[in-house]
C-alpha cells in the first residue's frame, strides 16, 4: 500500500525553463519526489532526474513583469547531498539548487498562473506532510497559515560565528519555506529565559534557539516558570546547531535517517528538518539540588570525568567542538576518581526498544518583548505581509533580467539580506508595545520559581529511599544519565534511546579503568559502538529515576552541559513533557 502511493502520480504536465532555451521537460510529482523528464526527439538522448521530495524546502510562483509576457513560473528550492571536492571530512555537502519552470500551455496569464500554483501547493503539502492523493483539488486553502517563529541567537556559542550562519543558511532557507520569523540576538545568560516567561503563545507557532544546547535549557526552564506553564511548555521548540556540543541537533539528524554530520553539514540537515514542520513529544527530567532548586532538563546529567572535560574546556571555546577534543586529552592523562552513592529505580521490564529514525504576518513590524535595551532583533514581519509580496521579492531576478541561480554553494534567499552583517534596530521604550507580544497576565519573573508536575517517584532529597531502589556506593571515573541518542553531534552515546521513550539511561564507569580504554571506549562512542568493546567498567542500567550523592568534597555537575551547585541531586523522567521540531518521525531498528 505505502510503495503503490508513493509511486502514484499526484500530478503531469510539460514546461519550459526559464532562462528559456527552446528545451522542454516532462514533470511528474510523487509521494517521493519530483520526476524530471527532458523532452529530446532521439530515444537515446533521453535525460531523467528525480528531486527527492527530502531534499525541498519550498515552491515559490513567479511571473515576469516584462510587458506581453503571458507566462507564469514556479521555482523549487531544493538542498540535496552532493560530493565534495575536496575530501576533507564528510565527502559529501549539501547544496543549494534552485529550479524554475515556465507554464505556456495557456494564452492567458491567469490561466498559465493558476497552473503553477497548483503545482507549487502541492508541493508544499507534500512537504508539510499534509495527505494529499491524485483526487485532491489542489488549491491554496490546503495549507496551513504561515508559520511563525520565535529565533533567539547566541551570537558568542561555539565559535561565535552564529550571526553569520544566520545570514548565509537560516533565514535565506526559511524565507525559501515561506516561514516568518522574528530572529532576536541574547546577550546575557538567561536572557532567553526571562523572554520566554512573558511572550503569548498563541502569537507563535515554535521558539528555535540558534546555538548549542545551554540556551535550550533556558528556553524550557523559562516555559516551566510560567503560571500557565502546562500550555507554554506544549509550544514546540527547535534547534539550530551553531554551539560547541550540539547534542540535540545530533539526535534530530539521526533520527531523520541522516549520516553522522558536524559544523555546516549537520546545521543544513537540521534547517530542512525544521523546513518540514514535525514535531513530535519530547521527555523531560525534573531535577532537584541539594538547596531545593528545582529545574527540568532535556538532555543529560553528567559527574565526573564528562562534567570535567564540559566546563574545563570552556577556555578552548575559540575552538568550537574541537574544544571536548582538547579538553579529554587533557582529562585523561590526569585521571580523576570521585567516591559516591548512586541510587536507581531501575526499569525492570525495559526491553532493547525501536529507535525511530508556522500565520499569515501581522501589519508593521513586531514590538519589544519588554522595556529593555536587551532586545536586538531582526524580523521578517511585516515585510512580507501578504504571500504575493513574498513571490514579488522572489521574482525580483526577473523583473531586473537579473537569472536567478540555477546551483550555489551556499544558499542566497529571494528576499537576500542587503548588508554584510546584521545591524539590529534599537527598540521603542513605549509600553504600549509590549502588550502586543507579552500576556496582559504574564510578565517576566525575576525569580525562578518552577513549577511542573509532581515528581511521585521521588522523596525529598535526604530523605530514604524506597526498598524496591538499588544503591551502589564505590569509585567512579564518571557518572551520566542521559535521555537523548546523543551527547554530542560526535558522541552516540545511547543508540537505543528515543525522544519519548520514558527511560533514562543510567551510565556509569568505576574506578581501575586504565587510560588506554577510557580512551578507546570514547573513540568507539562516536560510532556507538561502545557496547562492542564490553568494557567491564563500564555499566548502563534503564531507569525512572535516580539520586546522586557525591561523598568527595569537590567536583563538577551538569545539566544539559551548564554547571549547577555541587551536592545531591535526584532526577525524575516525564514521559512527553514538551514538544520537539524534528522535521521527521521515521521509524527504524537499531541493534543494541
Amino acid at each position: 500500500m505505502e510503495y503503490r502511493q508513493s509511486s502514484e502520480t499526484l500530478l503531469h504536465g510539460e514546461f519550459g525553463v526559464y532562462p528559456s532555451k527552446g528545451i522542454r521537460y516532462a514533470l511528474s510529482l510523487t509521494h517521493t519526489g519530483l520526476h524530471i523528464q527532458r523532452l529530446v526527439p532521439k530515444p537515446e538522448d533521453d535525460h531523467r532526474l528525480v528531486l527527492p521530495l527530502s531534499d525541498m524546502v519550498g515552491c515559490h510562483t513567479l511571473r515576469s513583469h516584462s510587458s506581453g509576457d503571458m507566462f507564469a513560473y514556479f521555482s523549487i528550492y531544493s538542498y540535496p547531498l552532493k560530493k565534495k571536492k575536496v575530501t576533507m571530512g564528510p565527502s559529501r555537502t549539501r547544496q543549494r539548487l534552485v529550479r524554475t519552470f515556465r507554464v505556456d500551455e495557456e494564452s492567458e496569464y491567469n490561466r498559465n498562473l493558476a497552473i503553477a500554483e497548483k503545482w507549487a501547493t502541492a508541493i508544499k503539502c507534500l512537504i508539510q506532510e499534509i495527505p494529499i492523493g491524485s483526487e485532491t483539488e489542489f488549491v491554496p486553502e490546503l495549507l496551513p497559515r504561515t508559520r511563525r517563529l520565535m529565533l533567539l541567537v547566541n551570537p558568542c556559542g561555539g565559535r561565535g560565528n552564529a550571526l553569520q550562519q544566520c545570514q548565509s543558511h537560516i533565514l535565506p532557507m526559511l524565507t525559501e519555506a515561506e516561514i516568518s520569523y522574528n530572529l532576536i540576538q541574547t546577550e546575557r545568560q538567561n536572557h532567553a529565559r526571562e523572554l520566554v516567561q512573558g511572550i503569548s503563545l498563541e502569537q507563535w507557532d515554535g521558539i528555535i534557539v540558534i546555538s548549542g544546547d545551554g540556551l535550550l535549557y533556558e528556553v524550557i526552564n523559562g516555559l516551566m516558570e510560567r503560571p500557565d506553564w502546562e500550555d507554554a511548555i506544549k509550544m514546540p521548540v527547535g534547534i539550530l546547531p551553531c554551539g560547541s556540543g550540539n547534542a540535540l541537533a545530533g539526535a534530530i539528524n539521526y533520527n531523520a535517517g541522516f549520516d553522522q554530520a558536524m559544523g555546516s553539514e549537520l546545521l543544513l540537515n537540521c534547517i530542512l528538518l525544521l523546513c518540514r514542520g514535525t514535531v513530535i513529544p519530547m521527555d523531560l527530567v525534573s531535577l532537584t539540588t541539594c538547596s531545593g532548586i528545582r529545574s527540568f532538563s532535556f538532555l543529560s546529567v553528567a559527574w565526573g570525568f564528562i562534567s570535567d572535560v564540559d566546563i574545563e574546556s570552556e577556555k578552548y571555546r575559540h575552538m568550537g567542538s574541537a574544544r571536548f577534543t582538547v579538553g579529554t586529552m587533557v582529562r585523561v592523562a590526569s585521571l580523576r576518581t570521585y567516591r559516591g552513592r548512586l541510587s536507581y529505580l531501575p526499569v525492570l521490564d525495559a526491553h532493547r526498544p525501536i529507535c525511530r529514525s508556522i500565520t499569515l504576518s501581522p501589519n508593521g513590524s513586531l514590538a519589544p518583548f519588554q522595556r529593555s535595551q536587551l532586545h536586538r532583533t531582526i524580523s521578517d514581519i511585516g515585510l512580507c505581509e501578504e504571500r504575493n509580496v513574498m513571490y514579488k521579492r522572489s521574482s525580483t531576478a526577473l523583473d531586473t533580467n537579473e537569472l536567478p541561480s540555477f546551483e550555489s554553494p551556499s544558499p542566497s534567499s529571494p528576499t537576500a539580506l542587503h548588508s554584510s552583517s546584521f545591524n539590529f534596530d534599537s527598540l521603542s521604550d513605549d509600553p504600549s508595545y509590549q502588550d502586543s507580544v507579552y500576556s496582559k497576565d504574564l510578565k517576566p519573573q525575576r525569580h525562578h520559581q518552577v513549577n511542573g508536575p509532581k515528581d511521585d517517584l521521588l522523596p525529598s532529597l535526604g530523605q530514604p529511599l524506597p526498598k524496591n531502589w538499588i544503591i551502589v556506593e564505590d569509585n567512579f571515573v564518571l557518572v551520566l544519565a542521559i535521555y537523548q541518542s546523543h551527547l554530542g553531534a560526535d558522541l552516540f552515546t545511547a543508540p537505543f534511546s528515543t525522544f519519548d521513550d520514558g527511560l533514562i539511561h543510567l551510565f556509569f564507569v568505576k574506578a581501575g579503568i586504565s587510560r588506554a580504554a577510557l580512551v578507546r571506549l570514547f573513540l568507539a562512542m562516536e560510532k556507538g559502538t561502545h557496547f562492542e568493546t564490553e568494557c567491564p567498567y563500564l555499566t548502563h542500567i534503564p531507569v525512572r529515576a535516580f539520586r546522586l550523592e557525591p561523598l568527595t568534597r569537590k567536583g563538577i555537575i551538569t545539566v544539559d552541559g551548564e554547571r549547577v551547585e555541587y551536592g545531591p541531586i535526584q532526577a525524575q523522567i516525564h514521559k512527553g513533557l514538551s514538544n520537539l521540531i524534528t522535521g521527521s518521525c521515521k521509524v527504524r531498528l537499531t541493534p543494541f
